[in-house]
């Protein structure tokens, strides 16, 4: 590609950039949607099964409920909150309920254009956009009844939106805190270790913008701990206990952190002697959860040498490409070529992008540092491929400034 090639290229890019992105959300629409509806009402996993019957519960006026009698909080609840008003008006559609993931991943499509703006300029958001829109493994997972799209499409918004809250003022200002901390809070209870990057956003909304900012960021904060304190609340009065937001941390724990576990196992691991224990006792849901956590604690302290090598493993294994999802003998090897091909480059990208620290944006910075922060917290529980799916939405922006960065960079100006 020639000097003046990439200088055409880059402008051009600069010029349709908004055009350029309102087509990448409608090829996401059409690409991701026309996925959905081919898979209809099919539920391929488990999972799938399991948020269903949860949103149906509530829907029927039961409650939060696995099997239509008992109040549980086994699973995190946002997701099946998101899932519900479709359930209502469309009498529980499996096909308009995965519709959700759908337009969640438009959502990020147009969210990744906005913050790659920012990032660098009208180049990089389009190229940012477009990757989102095109990217397999995120098309792949929006279409399936499973919250990471959606809690990707969240932790955008509270990025974009909270950027908004501190950059205007008066009643739009109060609009974006509101958007922003709503956003933060459903996240905190869709997927629960991104509560810590919640927190992470609002500080270093409060540091970009020294002016007033930390009264929007306490602002935001406050928003953003309405929806986690109600469910608290709940589960106090429902199960008797601090549950802050769900009873599967200790089983996650303990297949990630037991003498069967291996990297990549999943939740393929051999816990039978735990679970017969726990039945033995007699425990209720808050307290297995406590007697899985206290037993994957315990294997650690009695195994520091092999769990600190397993962890390590498990921090690798958060860059694997394998397409299985959740239940056996749904990827296969065209689909995991696919998904490596169009992970790699990525992660590549990202990475030499980086390795200019000095020169990155603000944005960039704390794109950078919510992935680490992630792929470190996964590991302490048990990877799988789409745990990563947010974070694969943070590498395409850092990946879509290097691509642009590389352009420019060839580009020698006139004299």
């Amino acid at each position: 590609m020639t000097t003046g090639v990439r200088r055409t290229l880059l402008s051009r890019l600069d010029e349709l950039a908004p055009r350029i992105a309102a087509a990448a959300i409608v090829v996401s629409l059409v690409v991701a949607g026309g996925y959905a509806i081919f898979l209809g009402d099919a539920l391929r996993y488990l999972d799938e099964q399991v948020y269903v019957r949860l949103t149906q519960s509530m829907a029927e006026g039961v409650g939060f409920s696995a099997d239509g009698v008992q109040a549980t909080a086994y699973r995190p609840p946002g997701y099946p909150f998101l899932l519900l008003p479709v359930y209502w008006l469309t009498g529980g559609s499996v096909l308009a309920m995965r519709l959700i993931g759908v337009f969640a991943l438009a959502g990020c499509v147009w969210l990744s254009y906005r913050i790659g703006r920012r990032i660098g300029s009208p180049a990089v958001g389009a190229v940012a956009s477009v990757v989102m829109a095109c990217y397999p493994l995120g098309i792949y997972t929006a279409t399936a009844l499973y919250p990471q799209i959606p809690a990707l499409f969240l932790l955008l918004a509270n990025i974009e939106f909270g950027l908004r809250a501190s950059e205007t003022a008066g009643r739009a200002r109060l609009g974006f805190v509101a958007v922003s901390g709503i956003a933060g809070g459903l996240l905190a209870v869709t997927v629960p270790n991104f509560a810590v990057s919640v927190f992470i956003v609002v500080l270093w909304l409060a540091w970009r913008n020294r002016r007033a900012a930390w009264r929007v960021a306490a602002a935001i904060l406050v928003v953003v701990a309405v929806i986690p304190g109600l469910w608290c609340v709940r589960n106090a009065v429902q199960l008797h206990a601090f549950v802050p937001v769900s009873t599967n941390d200790g089983i996650n724990l303990l297949l990630g952190n037991s003498e069967h576990t291996t990297a990549g196992s999943g939740t393929s691991v051999d816990i039978s002697r735990y679970d017969t224990e726990a039945k033995n006792r007699h425990l209720d849901e808050v307290g297995i959860n406590k007697f899985y956590s206290d037993s994957a604690v315990a294997w650690i302290k009695e195994h520091p040498g092999d769990a600190a090598v397993l962890y390590a493993k498990k921090v690798a294994n958060n860059f694997a490409y394998s397409s299985e999802m959740a239940t056996s003998g749904q990827g296969n090897r065209t689909a995991d070529l696919l998904l490596a091909l169009t992970y790699y480059p990525v992660l590549l990208l990202a990475l030499w992008r980086v390795f200019s620290w000095r020169r990155l944006s603000p944005e960039e910075k704390l794109a950078a540092g919510l992935i680490v922060l992630n792929l470190l917290l996964l590991a302490v529980f048990f990877t799988r491929l789409r745990f990563r799916v947010p974070l694969d939405g943070l590498t395409i922006l850092l990946a879509s400034a290097a691509f642009v960065q590389i352009l420019r960079s060839r580009v020698k100006e006139p004299s």
